[in-house]
């Protein structure tokens, strides 16, 4: 064997560069938008046990509530309501949710 590969197998293993740890600070501004984002069990008349017509987030775009559209005509989460209502197309769920602007 040669002296590099002799050197090679005595030489010890290099130590493992770890990650810098994240301090809470950056993580916490995070955490706090996702707790104050409104979600479709807070409208009232919403019935958690029907399904929904469409996507929570895309009715809320398309109805122009805040904070979920932020443009100048916006409105706010307050004024949004849910119904459940009968589909006959439906036989496996014969009521939906459905959101509007009260």
């Amino acid at each position: 064997m040669s002296a590099k590969k002799i050197a090679k197998k005595k030489a010890k293993p290099a130590a493992k560069k770890r990650a810098k740890r994240v301090p809470k600070k950056t993580a916490a501004p995070a955490r706090e938008i996702q707790r104050r984002l409104p979600g479709k069990e807070d409208v009232p008349g919403y019935a958690p046990g029907l399904p929904d017509l469409q996507r929570w987030p895309e009715i809320a775009i398309l109805l122009k509530v805040r904070p979920f559209y932020t443009g100048e005509d916006s409105v706010p989460f307050s004024r949004l309501r849910a119904r459940g209502f009968g589909d006959p197309a439906s036989f496996r769920n014969p009521m939906l949710n459905e959101f509007y602007l009260a």
